[in-house]
């Protein structure tokens, strides 16, 4: 999934949508306002396949290993999916879904049965509370992280099963190959900007924390525990695959075959039995990807940092100004990652970028920095435009000292990314990349909204 794109959060109707979270299976070659019901009987596993006695008895999880998906059209219809989308690839390592034809918007495009999915609440109810495991992620990084930790455990159960896991042909069709925050080195880290960083390493430390409170599940095997890439790897696919499905988390088989994209093409709807139903939003021509909005496409550095892939068609950047104090006033006024922007397509900087910016200059003149703030919450447009032309030139100067360092951060970051070897850490390139399109905004940032302001001043 090196080339994954958008997710949407979704709503639980019942209890039972716990288990839930969309995916595409092939299945069908034609289009169908509805599917029809599957079998009810859920995936056990004392299920013994039999499409399992053709396949290889693991999985093997070394980055130069195959993904297999030749079995996961059988697999799928077998346990009741339906669908009318094929799968393809570029470059043999992503694999995603496409429209096999034209596709009117408004057309269901899948139906998967819940009996399918993984979950965080499955995955308790199963194997129990691990009260030993929780108490170290209790201490390590809160309760928040249990969800994470079931579902992880519970990837790890099925691969030690091998061919008797029902989940096997799709485990042995996942990506071996991963470059999200979660995969990457040290050296990784150091060639990336501070946000960037700092998303990706905070992906590591939940895979770390995993690692270790996996020492508290006693059917876990030892071989199990200890073998590096096999642990990593299962992380890797619960954190570039799963869902947050209210405090719940879910993996659901072949969900990830829609890759992100800014401006998706498909919904997803579930039913209430909890199975998932794909839609198309507009028309999708022959060939065409299958996309899902997976988070903010106004973030692009931290949808690197978990998923592994640069959004080169995210609409916006945050605008990496890291030293304003978040105080309740800023955080009104628009101090958030998401909201202080600067734009790629024409470099035009967000009014919250102006707002926050403005206010902290006016830290100094206590009864002016009030009227101000008074009059952004108060939607005074008159006098916020007053006081952001009265005081433009000193905000431009503040954002052009900012942008100036901030480029020249880069291209250290670009002189310490090139001396690396790339043989050796294999992920340089892809964060050469990010860096690359972060320094693209911000000279679009300062030709076209910058200069030409500060150039009057």
């Amino acid at each position: 999934m090196p080339m994954r794109h958008q997710k949407k959060a979704f709503t639980m109707k019942t209890k039972n949508m716990i288990s839930a979270h969309c995916f595409i299976l092939l299945a069908s070659s034609s289009i169908s306002a509805a599917f029809v019901s599957p079998p009810s009987n859920p995936i056990s596993t004392k299920i013994h396949h039999p499409l399992h006695q053709q396949l290889s008895s693991y999985i093997e999880v070394e980055e130069s290993a195959v993904r297999d998906t030749s079995s996961l059209t059988q697999w799928a219809e077998g346990y009741g999916a339906q669908t009318v989308v094929d799968f393809t690839t570029y470059d043999g390592v992503d694999i995603f879904a496409v429209a096999n034809e034209d596709i009117p918007a408004g057309s269901a495009i899948m139906y998967t049965p819940a009996n399918m999915f993984l979950s965080s609440y499955g995955a308790k109810e199963e194997f129990g509370t691990l009260e030993k495991a929780e108490k170290m992620i209790q201490e390590l990084a809160g309760p928040e992280q249990f969800p994470m930790f079931y579902v992880f455990v519970k990837l790890l159960v099925e691969y030690e099963k091998g061919t008797e896991s029902p989940w096997f042909p799709w485990l042995n069709s996942l990506p071996r190959v991963f470059d999200s925050g979660a995969a990457m080195t040290p050296t990784c880290y150091d060639c990336l900007p501070p946000l960037a960083a700092k998303y990706a390493m905070a992906e590591r430390v939940k895979y770390i924390n995993c690692k270790q409170a996996l020492r508290e599940v006693d059917f876990i095997s030892e071989d199990t525990k200890k073998n590096d890439a096999v642990t990593k790897w299962a992380y890797n696919i619960l954190g570039t695959r799963a869902f947050e499905v209210g405090e719940e988390m879910v993996l659901v088989p072949l969900a990830d075959m829609f890759n992100h994209g800014s401006i998706p093409n498909v919904e997803i709807h579930y039913d209430e039995e909890g199975s998932c139903n794909a839609y198309t939003t507009m028309d999708v021509p022959a060939g065409s990807p299958l996309l899902m909005c997976y988070a903010n496409p106004y973030n692009p550095s931290a949808l690197f940092a978990k998923y592994g892939f640069l959004d080169e068609n995210a609409p916006a950047t945050f605008c990496k100004i890291m030293d304003i104090i978040p105080s309740t006033e800023n955080r009104n006024l628009g101090l958030s990652f998401s909201r202080m922007l600067f734009y790629h397509e024409n470099g035009g900087i967000s009014e919250e970028v102006f707002d926050v910016l403005l206010f902290e200059h006016l830290s100094g003149q206590g009864q002016t920095q009030k009227d101000f703030y008074n009059a952004c919450m108060n939607g005074d447009l008159d006098t916020k435009a007053a006081y952001q032309q009265q005081y433009l030139g000193d905000v431009m100067g503040r954002l052009k000292k900012h942008v100036d360092s901030f480029l020249i951060e880069l291209d250290k970051l670009d002189e310490k990314a090139a001396s690396k070897d790339i043989e050796k850490h294999t992920r340089i390139p892809k964060i050469m990349a990010h860096n690359a399109f972060v320094r693209e905004v911000f000279l679009r940032v300062k030709e076209n909204s910058i200069d030409p302001v500060i150039g009057y001043q």
